[in-house]
């Protein structure tokens, strides 16, 4: 899969979260800055050992579970600057956003999942090459839509917030 995708996947999953908590509570789940951390994460494997063929892929050390049970005390280190109350949260995306990036890769040709133990990749072309830009493209859309819409709910919200405000205790 291309970048986009790894990127704008675990983007789309926090504003539909984003949206159903502004719909029904009037408040976001995430504080600022999460969405561009989320999508670094999504990418992280690839940063981390860019491949341009699933052979190189296969040797990647970023794409194991290896990789992941050591990315989690990154993603719980480098929530510090976000406000407490949130932090968990944030730590959590980031990390699943990397775990969605090897699950997209193993049903877009495999990954090594237990690499160093076995070289042997697990997944399969279920989603084919030729598919990929297509992929992209409706997650490009998915998350343009959810960032307008959430925009849109939070102004609802603010709104509700001030008429709340004008009537005063009950």
């Amino acid at each position: 899969m291309f970048d986009g995708f790894h990127a704008l996947l675990p983007v789309t999953g926090c504003l539909a979260i984003e949206l159903v908590s502004l719909r029904w509570r009037g408040v976001r789940v995430f504080p600022d800055w999460t969405l561009p951390v989320v999508a670094l994460f999504g990418v992280l494997p690839d940063l981390c050992s860019p491949h341009l063929s699933l052979e190189d892929r296969y040797e990647s050390w970023s794409h194991t579970l290896l990789f992941l049970v050591l990315l989690l005390p990154v993603c719980a280190g480098m929530t510090w600057w976000f406000p407490k109350g949130t932090r968990l949260r944030v730590a959590v995306v980031g990390w699943v956003a990397a775990a969605l990036h090897l699950a997209a890769d193993a049903v877009s040709g495999g990954v090594p999942w237990l690499l160093p133990w076995s070289e042997e990749p697990i997944g399969d072309y279920h989603i084919q090459p030729d598919d990929w830009l297509f992929y992209d493209s409706g997650f490009i859309v998915l998350a343009l839509v959810g960032w307008w819409l959430r925009h849109c709910l939070e102004g609802q919200a603010f709104e509700r917030s001030l008429k709340n405000e004008k009537a005063g205790p009950l």
